[in-house]
């Protein structure tokens, strides 16, 4: 396959398109039960549940489309920047994790100064360019001042005022699973059957760990990455696009029929292992559990297959055009509302572009839906300006 996979694309502006709009009614009033997430103790799914590992999915879906010609070629440059990108994720993951305990009494900014200039310098590390210029070290001071400037309250989570990782938020947990199933593909040589074998592994690793094999390790490291939950069934949803991936990379003589027909044995036989791991821990996203883990990657490769036929194999595509900026440009797609709202808080404009918050209901959902249309125009017109973000 020597042309861009357009469906992976665009496959990916609707997932960051569901995401946005996600989390614009997370705690909205009023709304069908199916569009919350469920609960610590639930035993199900619902639509919010199933979007960030569609996510994990598309991360690992573009492993091998990425690193195939380092297969055999692993080098220092690409080992940096492997770390860099999982480095930058982790900072990330932790600053957004600690958000909602700023404190502005006892920081040096305000917390929307604070938030705005954090994305500015995460644009400006991100940026995608042909080499490094002054505006990477100007984001790189920046940076580094926000994280030492950072005071946010203690509570039950946190012990200090300063910076502090009690888990990686959503950011890191991308960066460490990425790290992992990037790593195992470069070492077992792109090979899809070892790759399988590696995704029955992280399962496993999170089964065995849940049941206490890991208890021997270190308190302190076990405290440090969650590893049945984040380097087992985390990392195990990135492994099954990993998988995926493969029939993609160029030169793999796999016809079309070919990938529809994997593909969809794949999805149906990682949701029958799903179910047939229910009972130990249920299907459960604050615990990542090995079953909530294949039932929502079945249910990511059966919507991408759809995209896959409906866009590469037939070829309707005109629909595209509305997701592919955000799927080109998804870091941006991302930080999008969260830059509006800090902007607009420190220009001190009055929230006319959600006045529907309050009362939730379908006019909410309906505001959620125009909120996130609004990001995919910005994300498109930043696109089109020539501002990519990668981390």
């Amino acid at each position: 396959m020597t042309e861009r996979l357009l469906s992976l694309d665009a496959f990916r502006g609707l997932v960051i398109a569901a995401m946005i709009w996600v989390n614009y009614i997370a705690g909205m009033p009023a709304i069908p039960y199916w569009l919350e997430h469920t609960g610590p103790h639930a035993d199900g799914l619902t639509f919010p549940d199933i979007v960030f590992p569609a996510f994990l999915f598309i991360v690992g879906v573009a492993i091998p489309l990425s690193l195939h010609r380092a297969v055999g070629k692993v080098d220092l440059p690409l080992v940096l920047r492997m770390l860099w990108r999982t480095a930058g994720l982790l900072v990330a993951g932790v600053v957004l994790a600690n958000a909602y305990r700023y404190d502005e009494a006892a920081a040096p900014l305000p917390r929307a100064w604070f938030f705005l200039l954090f994305y500015v310098a995460v644009i400006l590390l991100w940026r995608q360019a042909a080499r490094r210029g002054w505006p990477f070290y100007l984001g790189a001071v920046l940076m580094v001042a926000l994280l030492a400037s950072f005071r946010g309250t203690v509570n039950a989570e946190f012990d200090s005022v300063l910076l502090q990782h009690t888990w990686w938020g959503i950011l890191g947990m991308i960066g460490w699973s990425y790290l992992l199933c990037a790593a195992i593909y470069l070492a077992v040589h792109g090979e899809r059957a070892a790759l399988m074998a590696a995704l029955g592994g992280l399962v496993a690793l999170y089964l065995g760990g849940s049941a206490g094999a890991l208890d021997w390790l270190p308190a302190a490291l076990r405290g440090f990455v969650n590893i049945p939950q984040l380097l087992g069934s985390t990392a195990a949803n990135v492994m099954a696009g990993a998988v995926v991936g493969t029939l993609f990379v160029p030169g793999t003589p796999v016809t079309a029929r070919g990938r529809i027909r994997f593909m969809a044995w794949f999805a149906v036989f990682q949701f029958a292992c799903g179910l047939l791991l229910r009972p130990y821990h249920g299907i459960n996203k604050i615990q990542a559990t090995a079953s909530y883990t294949l039932v929502c990657a079945a249910l990511a490769l059966a919507l991408f297959l759809l995209c896959f036929v409906m866009v590469d194999v037939l070829r309707v595509r005109r629909w595209t055009a509305a997701v592919l900026p955000a799927g080109a440009n998804a870091v941006f797609a991302y930080i999008a509302p969260d830059l509006w709202e800090n902007l607009a808080a420190v220009l001190h404009l009055p929230r006319f572009w959600w006045p529907y918050w309050q009362a939730g209901g379908a006019a909410g959902l309906v505001n959620a839906v125009a909120m996130t249309a609004a990001m995919l125009v910005v994300t498109a017109l930043v696109t089109r300006a020539g501002l990519r973000l990668r981390f």
